[in-house]
C-alpha cells in the first residue's frame, strides 16, 4: 500500500479476548468506536498501518473449500454488508477465542476495523484488518496543581506498533483475497497465521525473488564455505546480489552463466536449485519477473566481508563484483606458512 493518506477509517470495533485453555471468556464491546475525535482516528490509522512494510502478501485457504475458511467468509459478508459490521466483529472475537487454546496465547484488545481507501494496483479498494494487542506499557503522567506538578502512572497500549495484525485487502476474492500479515511474537507464530487466519503465502513475484536470493544464500554457506575460499563465497554472493539489481527478469540458465564461472561450479548449482525447489514445492523457478522492492530488503541478509582469524576484516561496501575481483587478491606466503589478502586502492579516505 502507498498513498497511506487516501487511507480513512470507516468503522472501528474493540473487544477483549482470553486465553480458552484458561477459561478468561470474552468481553464484547456494545457499539462501535466514535471516531468524530480526529486525532483520536489519526492515531489509530497510524497504529494499525505502520506495521505493513513488508512484500509478502498471503491469501486464504482451506483444504476442501475456501468459502469454509471462517475469516474469509467474515471478511466478505462485511466487504457485503457493511451494515452489520459491528455483529460480524464480535463473530471474528468468538473465533479468535475458539483458538485461543494454547497456553502460551496471551489475553488482550482485539479490534476489528473496516477500511477506505486502500491502494493496491493502481486501485483504491476497501480492506478489513484485525489486530490484537497483547503486552502494556506503563507511562508517566503529569498535571499542574496550584502552581505544583503531580506526577503519576498508567498503564496502556504503547502506538509504535501492534503485536498482531493482518489486513485483508478486498481484490482477488476467487482467490482467498490478498492479505498481509505482522506478528510480533513468533513464539505462536503458527496460533496466529495457521489457526486463526488459515493462510498461505502468495508466490507472486516477491516469493519467487525472495526464494531465488535464499537460494544463493543457502547455495553460498553449504558448499562455497565448505569447499572455497571465503573470497569465492564473497565473489559468488557479489555477482548474484549484482544479477538481481541489474535484471528485470531471472532466467536459471543465463544467471548461472554468468555468475559461476566453473563448470562443475555451475553443475553442482542447478542440481542445488532442483532440489531446493522440489523440497519448498515451487514451480516455475527457472524463469520469472524479479521483485526490485524484495532485492532492496533482502541484500542485509547477505554476507559481503571476510572474517580473518587475525582479527581483521576485509568488508565490501555494497555488492559490486569488480571490488572483490579486481581489488582484492588471495595468495599463500610459504615463509609464514599462512594465507594473506592483497588489497589495490588509488587513495585512502
Amino acid at each position: 500500500m502507498n498513498e497511506k493518506t487516501q487511507v480513512r477509517l470507516k468503522q472501528v470495533a474493540v473487544h477483549r479476548v482470553g486465553n480458552k485453555a484458561k477459561d478468561e471468556g470474552v468481553v464484547a464491546s456494545k457499539e462501535v468506536v466514535d471516531l468524530r475525535d480526529k486525532q483520536l482516528s489519526d492515531l489509530l490509522l497510524n497504529y494499525f498501518l505502520s506495521p505493513f512494510k513488508q512484500e509478502e502478501f498471503f491469501r486464504f485457504t482451506h483444504t476442501s473449500d475456501i468459502a469454509l475458511n471462517e475469516m474469509f467468509a467474515y471478511s466478505a459478508l462485511i466487504f457485503n454488508e457493511p451494515a452489520k459490521f459491528f455483529e460480524y466483529s464480535v463473530h471474528i472475537l468468538n473465533h479468535l477465542y475458539e483458538q485461543s487454546d494454547h497456553p502460551k496465547v496471551k489475553s488482550g484488545e482485539l479490534y476489528v476495523v473496516h477500511f477506505a481507501g486502500c491502494l493496491m494496483e493502481d486501485d483504491f479498494v476497501e480492506a478489513v484488518g484485525i489486530f490484537k494487542s497483547e503486552n502494556k506499557d506503563t507511562f508517566l503522567t503529569f498535571q499542574d496543581n496550584n502552581d505544583d506538578l503531580n506526577v503519576d502512572y498508567h498503564s496502556g497500549v504503547n502506538l509504535k506498533g501492534v503485536d498482531k495484525g493482518c489486513m485483508i485487502y478486498n481484490m482477488e476474492a476467487e482467490d482467498g483475497f490478498r492479505v498481509k500479515l505482522v506478528d510480533a511474537n513468533s513464539t505462536d507464530a503458527v496460533f496466529w497465521k495457521e489457526d486463526f487466519l488459515n493462510v498461505t503465502e502468495l508466490k507472486d513475484t516477491n516469493f519467487n525473488t525472495k526464494a531465488a536470493l535464499n537460494l544463493c544464500k543457502d547455495f553460498s554457506e553449504e558448499v562455497f564455505a565448505k569447499t572455497e575460499s571465503k573470497k569465492a563465497q564473497v565473489d559468488f554472493i557479489s555477482r548474484s546480489v549484482d544479477y538481481f539489481s541489474k535484471s528485470e527478469t531471472f532466467d536459471l540458465e543465463e544467471f548461472t552463466s554468468s555468475v559461476i564461472d566453473e563448470p562443475e561450479t555451475k553443475e553442482r548449482f542447478k542440481d542445488y536449485s532442483q532440489a531446493f525447489a522440489e523440497e519448498r514445492d515451487i514451480e516455475g523457478f527457472a524463469d520469472f519477473a524479479i521483485n526490485k522492492n524484495t532485492v532492496r530488503n533482502m541484500k542485509r541478509k547477505f554476507r559481503n566481508f571476510i572474517k580473518l582469524d587475525t582479527q581483521i576484516e576485509i568488508k565490501f561496501s555494497g555488492y559490486n563484483p569488480e571490488q572483490s575481483e579486481q581489488y582484492v587478491e588471495r595468495g599463500f606466503d610459504q615463509e609464514r606458512g599462512m594465507h594473506f589478502y592483497k588489497v589495490y586502492f588509488h587513495s585512502e579516505s
